[in-house]
């Protein structure tokens, strides 16, 4: 495929709605086995890769042309944000897709967390996330990190 640049115009951020699910499940699917480091163990661990639809309140999607080309589930813990999943369908990764759905969360103004896939550091980091210290995962030591962005509002 010819990757388009992406455009902040083409793109819309929307709550998810029921409709989505489907398509929700199969970028999950999809994105999680294109980290040729983590195939292995994520078709392992099928169960890994089950949508849970009471999380679906907490998810939001990004829209281009019509079609869903990701998502991130944030849901609320104590006084933050916990960053469950964050998704780019294939065909629309490295085109700025996930940095919209951080900007948008973000706009909460809430501290968001998350417990990092290793293969995801840079990419965290890059949008302004800080590591925090080491979680233990069923797929072994993950990083946590953290964006507070209750101190970076104007």
């Amino acid at each position: 495929m010819n990757k388009k640049t992406l455009y902040s115009s083409n793109l819309v951020i929307r709550s998810a709605v029921v409709d989505d699910v489907d398509t929700l499940r199969d970028v999950f699917r999809r994105a999680s086995l294109t980290i040729e480091g983590d195939r292995d163990l994520v078709t392992t661990h099928p169960e890994w890769l089950v949508w849970e639809d009471a999380m679906l309140p907490f998810t939001c999607v990004a829209i281009v042309d019509g079609r869903v080309v990701g998502f991130a589930l944030a849901h609320p813990i104590d006084d933050f944000l916990e960053l469950e999943d964050l998704f780019t369908d294939p065909d629309w990764m490295c085109r700025g897709v996930a940095s919209v759905l951080i900007e948008d969360i973000a706009r909460r103004g809430v501290r968001v967390e998350v417990t990092a896939n290793p293969h995801a550091i840079g990419f965290y980091e890059s949008v302004g996330f800080v590591a925090s210290g080491v979680a233990n995962t069923q797929g072994g030591p993950a990083p946590r990190m953290y964006l507070d962005v209750t101190c970076a509002r104007p």
